[in-house]
């Protein structure tokens, strides 16, 4: 078990397996039934499947994305993952544009401000809002644009804030 970055009064458990990685990145149906939406879930289910968000998350810790997966799912938001920003690109040109990318600024490979200045080259993906989570030094502000900054561990409550604020 990995215990997440997450914080809402504690974090959120995330079963690993070694070499395998966790849960959600693994394809590992959950443990245990789902939990029940929360308000902003029963709003997005009755709103029907077409009218659901979909949240992309860009995160290469396995333990965060799942926790991210999981609190954003039990919302009623539909989520895809990639665990890079060259990953990330390759899927956004296959994938229908999400309403919102969740990205992590320290990654191997292409990190969140290479992926970042080509989202902003790319018309297709612009103007798509992103959530920055970090857990360094403020980030480089200027190379980001404009976007909204999460330190991590993060707080759920903000974290779902500032997604209903962007979806």
């Amino acid at each position: 078990m990995v215990r997440s970055g997450l914080r809402r009064g504690g974090g959120v458990d995330v079963p690993c397996a070694p070499g395998r990685g966790c849960g959600a990145e693994r394809g590992d149906p959950p443990a245990a039934p789902p939990c029940p939406p929360g308000a902003m879930g029963r709003r997005l289910a009755e709103q029907g499947p077409s009218r659901r968000k979909t949240i992309f998350i860009i995160e290469d810790d396995p333990g965060v994305c799942d926790a991210l997966v999981t609190v954003l799912r039990d919302e009623g938001y539909d989520v895809m993952t990639a665990g890079d920003g060259a990953d990330a690109l390759a899927r956004l040109r296959e994938a229908p544009t999400p309403a919102l990318i969740v990205l992590d600024l320290m990654m191997p490979g292409m990190d969140g401000y290479a992926f970042r200045a080509e989202q902003l080259r790319t018309p297709a993906i612009s103007d798509v809002p992103v959530v920055v989570l970090t857990a360094g030094a403020a980030p480089r502000a200027t190379e980001l644009g404009s976007v909204d900054i999460l330190k991590k561990p993060v707080d759920l409550v903000a974290l779902l804030d500032v997604v209903g604020r962007n979806t």
